[in-house]
């Protein structure tokens, strides 16, 4: 049996992957095409190898599922609980006052843990474990939530991918160490060894700081995205564990410094194959980490065994490991580009440099338009030019500058700003003209691009140029469909307690957001670790508008000042060119505002009160007011052949006076002022402008109690259907001409 026959075999193996994650067509069209070719070998083994390895991952899959499917909680109605939990010393991550970590049961059930510090002595605790800890834990546990909004980020499904379906949330907790024996003892020394690099590597300082954490212990430091945004934007994050390169230049180097030392080769290699497990853990852990530590694994085995084994052999084995430990493998853009540009590196080692490199960036870049929404122009020249770069020069310098710590600053420093050079370098270069915001393909169109690479890279070099032309022309064609679409929607974004809403006209010809956002930023205590700023909207709308390739929003809308609505705005601002921000005109006279207003030179703002025309219908404040919830703005207009009133946080008086001034006004759907509050949707009010639908945006198990009691048996009385981003995430009406359709992203209600 061939090593093309083993890869052959692990392509249905992959259409089950995507049958079982949901994806029942591109699945079930791959599985009968690679099962079609298999038979056109009229090779018996290759079949009962294909027929073995289908019915034995159907069974691994289904079996899992269904284990994972008993275990999950409730997602909606979280659960008074007190767990046993054994907690490796590497697990925490520590975020200001706040902690993740992952705990496991006796039974073998993992939580998520999410908890706070109360002291700096809870912290230096936290700090400080080195060796698994047993915690005894009180507090809530839930089904993890999957992604609220379209086009984000979904935790949940990454975490159900390594066994993990319910989350934890800390009450009060209590710890003990915990022993070692047997079989644990291996990894619990392994995860200790961890812990003390990543306590190690986080006392270096800049640069040096993010790239030792990410090559060595596998671990993100907290200003990551922000260090390596130059990195992120040419396409190169793939040199960091996300590939698994350097943990094979690590072995490569391991195994030059055996042979050198003269030592029997059965034995280093009998030692290198015993201690990748332990490497792999050290390490992180991560996809590119396990597929690279896998394929040496099996090569080694193979030499040890007298069994060679080819490159494309051992690709194939890490490939079948990594599926059966995470079925869900082939939807992580991590795993889709270790494992994809690895392959690539192996089946296009006979073509010439120039075909090679245009061969990986075009094998990239569907994983990378469909997780990241962009690519760069650039991008080919910065491989061509970091990639032979990184052995010779960015990894030593990181070895030299985390070796030399402490002891030797002067290097160590030296080390760190050469990196922090490379990186402005790199920032620099992505900033260049180039940037292609292209926005996120269907993700049948993107398998498609891979495999069509594929065959045209299977062509004679005479004959790919043709081809290689109508690749490049559906590229085009897709680009014009996601940025010229037929539709248009307006989409009410789930971001917890707050407000955010899109209205965007059919061909983008209009983009508008009504409000921003934001969370309450409470302050952190003194003896708490410093974290760069983030936001919200980075993974909700600014997540989505980069998914429909929007890079220009014509109208902001601010209804009034609360954090909620507002807090967000610099994400959107640093995201996105904005023409106009709208907001009342008390708000515009307030000092705070001016501050915010000050930082943005050339920010474009306009005051907004009833009589002022503006793109949307301004229904209130008809005086200057202070811009609280009396003073919010409400707003009004018709989009797909439905009316729409948005309320932003208007109470009841507002309500009156508007009333008052429009006793006439009507509207289809109704955006519930203050997100359902008592002191909003008064009877009368929705009586008056007859909606068809209500919307009501409020933050799961909130402080609050939004919506309240009182506003739903408005609802009721008045016979008003309502729909809520707390049981149904993001909620969008998709329309063309005047039809539409409403499309939500979840459904918790009947969980």
């Amino acid at each position: 049996m061939t090593a093309a026959h083993w890869f052959l075999a692990s392509l249905p193996v992959a259409a089950l992957s995507l049958i079982f994650g949901g994806h029942w067509f591109g699945g079930g069209l791959l599985l009968l095409l690679s099962v079609s070719r298999i038979l056109t070998l009229r090779s018996l083994p290759a079949l009962l190898l294909t027929g073995g390895l289908l019915l034995g991952f159907a069974g691994w899959f289904g079996w899992r599922q269904n284990q994972l499917t008993q275990h999950k909680l409730s997602v909606t109605t979280p659960l008074p609980v007190t767990l046993r939990l054994r907690v490796q010393p590497d697990s925490p991550v520590i975020r200001g006052s706040g902690y993740t970590l992952v705990g496991q049961q006796l039974n073998g059930e993992r939580f998520t843990v999410h908890g706070t510090l109360h002291s700096a002595s809870e912290l230096r605790q936290l700090q400080q474990l080195h060796r698994p800890t047993w915690w005894r834990v009180t507090g809530q546990a839930s089904g993890l939530l999957p992604a609220p909004n379209f086009n984000q980020f979904d935790a949940a499904k990454y975490w159900a991918n390594r066994g993990i379906v319910n989350s934890l949330k800390v009450t009060s907790v209590t710890r003990q160490p915990a022993a070692s024996r047997g079989l644990t003892w291996w990894a619990d020394t392994w995860h200790s060894w961890r812990s003390w690099l990543i306590r190690y590597c986080e006392q270096l300082p800049g640069a040096l700081r993010v790239y030792a954490l990410g090559l060595f212990p596998g671990s993100r430091a907290s200003e990551a995205p922000q260090e390596l945004a130059g990195m992120q934007q040419l396409g190169l994050i793939h040199l960091f564990a996300i590939s698994g390169l350097h943990v094979a230049l690590v072995l490569t180097v391991a195994e030059w410094g055996l042979i050198h030392a003269r030592l029997p080769r059965e034995w280093w290699e009998w030692g290198l194959l015993l201690g990748l497990p332990g490497y792999a853990i050290l390490a992180g852990g991560g996809s590119g980490v396990l597929r690279a530590c896998w394929m040496r694994g099996l090569q080694l085995s193979g030499r040890r065994l007298k069994v060679p084994m080819s490159p494309l052999g051992a690709w194939t084995g890490a490939f079948l490991i990594g599926i059966a430990h995470n079925p869900g493998l082939v939807f992580e853009l991590g795993s889709q580009l270790s494992y994809g540009l690895s392959l690539a590196l192996i089946l296009l080692k006979n073509e010439t440099p120039r075909w090679r490199e245009l061969g990986l960036t075009l094998l990239g870049l569907p994983s990378l338009l469909s997780g990241v929404f962009q690519w760069h122009s650039l991008t080919m020249l910065a491989n061509w030019v970091v990639v032979p770069l990184f052995p010779v020069f960015l990894l030593p310098l990181t070895v030299l500058g985390t070796l030399t710590g402490s002891r030797w600053p002067v290097i160590t420093n030296w080390c760190a700003g050469g990196l922090a050079g490379v990186d402005d370098l790199l920032r620099r270069v992505a900033a260049l003209p180039g940037n292609v915001a292209f926005g996120k393909p269907y993700w049948g169109i993107a398998v498609a691009w891979y495999l069509g690479t594929w065959w045209v890279w299977g062509r004679p070099p005479q004959q790919r140029r043709r081809w290689l032309v109508g690749l490049l022309v559906s590229y085009g064609l897709a680009f014009g469909g996601i940025h010229y679409p037929l539709h248009g929607e307006v989409a009410y974004f789930d971001v917890g307690q707050g407000d955010s809403i899109l209205i965007r006209t059919p061909g983008n010809r209009h983009v508008t957001l009504i409000d921003v956002g934001g969370r309450l930023a409470f302050p952190q205590p003194a003896w708490a670790p410093a974290q760069p700023m983030t936001y919200g909207a980075e993974h909700t709308s600014v997540t989505y508008l980069k998914s429909r390739g929007i890079t220009h929003i014509n109208d902001v809308y601010l209804t009034h000042h609360d954090a909620d609505h507002i807090g967000d705005l610099p994400a959107i601002l640093a995201a996105f060119r904005v023409d106009d921000v709208w907001v009342s005109t008390g708000m515009a006279q307030e000092p705070a505002w001016r501050r915010v207003v000050a930082r943005y030179p050339g920010l474009r703002v306009r005051p907004l009160q009833v009589g002022v025309p503006s793109p949307l219908v301004v229904q209130h404040p008809f005086t200057v007011m202070p811009a609280e919830n009396a003073g919010s703005l409400a707003l009004q207009g018709t989009f797909g052949g439905l009316n729409f009133l948005f309320m932003g946080d208007l109470d009841q008086t507002g309500e009156q006076k508007i009333l008052a001034a429009q006793p006439q006004l009507r509207t289809d759907v109704l955006k519930l002022g203050h997100h359902g509050s008592k002191t909003a949707t008064a009877a009368n009010f929705v009586a008056q402008v007859k909606p068809r639908l209500a919307i009501i945006s409020a933050g799961r198990h909130n402080r609050y109690g939004h919506p309240s009691p009182e506003t739903l048996r408005t609802l009721q009385a008045a016979q008003l259907p309502w729909v809520s981003t707390q049981q149904r995430g993001m909620i969008r009406y998709v329309y063309r001409g005047q039809q539409g359709v409403w499309q939500t992203k979840l459904n918790l209600k009947g969980e």
